[in-house]
């Protein structure tokens, strides 16, 4: 009698080869979020590169003014209050953006208020008039504003210039407990603001800087209402803004341009030359930092 052992069944083997990797299940979410992360790095990165290296625009039309601090100390001199008459030029010009800026028709009034309190607040000067141009002041435009200099004896023009870059991706929020994740997407906006103090005379540049900043705007798709969501943080905030839906991309811009500018404005102070003038504390102009200058 022959005896013929057992095999072991077939259906133990077709479990041992197609039985899932619990460990691998488990690593799929982690692979996914690192994937997400090394996307959002590499464009802030890129985004972060492109504003390093974009050029100044001013430096690039007007010539810079060797002896700025003789001229200053000369047209201070004159100046019975020992402050020096400017124009202030906000410029309009979109050629350098990537982004829409957040200056345009509607609110370049309250960012002219802004520039005005703060400029004469860091420095002494006292602003006379105000324009609005549609492109960098050279040819024709620079000879309107010193047609305007000679009519007011403006010594000096502040020229405003900004430009920014914006990138979107898509985003998860835990917006509750109850609720869970929920998907959204994230704009993040660069901004750039240069200042450039012209010589009405000569047409030279007397000082010049550059302001950076950027802001994030978290949102959601769902048309859900959260008193979380949208919500805005710039870099130099220490709390968010919560601005209604329709007017968060405005208030994202308007945040990045605002915290830009103040960057400027401490480097050209920076550039001031020391002991000419005594800048006087200026009340806050009106609207000049109120919510709804940030489009909340």
């Amino acid at each position: 009698m022959t005896r013929i052992n057992p095999t072991q069944p077939h259906e133990s083997l077709a479990i041992q080869i197609f039985k899932p990797n619990y460990r691998s299940e488990k690593r799929l979410p982690v692979l996914f979020f690192l994937i997400y992360l090394a996307v959002w790095t590499a464009l802030f990165y890129m985004i972060s590169g492109c504003s390093s290296t974009s050029p100044q625009r001013l430096q690039a039309h007007f010539e810079s003014e060797p002896q700025a601090t003789e001229v200053i100390r000369g047209k201070l001199s004159a100046q019975p209050q020992d402050r020096l008459p400017v124009g202030l030029a906000i410029v309009l010009d979109t050629g350098g953006s990537q982004a829409p800026v957040a200056i345009t028709e509607n609110t370049w009034p309250q960012f002219a208020a802004r520039v005005k309190h703060e400029a004469q607040k860091h420095f002494p000067v006292s602003m006379q008039e105000v324009i609005q141009l549609e492109r960098i002041p050279s040819g024709e435009a620079f000879g309107l504003m010193k047609g305007i200099s000679e009519n007011s004896q403006i010594e000096a023009i502040l020229v405003v210039l900004s430009s920014g870059k914006e990138v979107r991706g898509p985003a998860q929020f835990n917006v509750l407990p109850e609720v869970g994740t929920l998907n959204g997407y994230q704009v993040e906006n660069h901004a750039i603001v240069e200042l450039g103090l012209l010589d009405t005379k000569s047409g030279k540049l007397l000082l010049q800087s550059q302001g950076r900043s950027f802001a994030i705007l978290e949102q959601l798709d769902s048309p859900m209402a959260s008193n979380r969501y949208p919500k805005v943080t710039g870099s130099a905030m220490t709390n968010p803004i919560f601005p209604e839906d329709r007017r968060a991309l405005e208030t994202l811009r308007i945040v990045a341009l605002n915290e830009a500018l103040d960057q400027a404005i401490m480097k050209l102070e920076g550039k001031w030359p020391t002991g000419l003038g005594k800048p006087k504390l200026a009340a806050p102009a009106q609207g000049s930092v109120a919510p709804s200058e940030l489009g909340i």
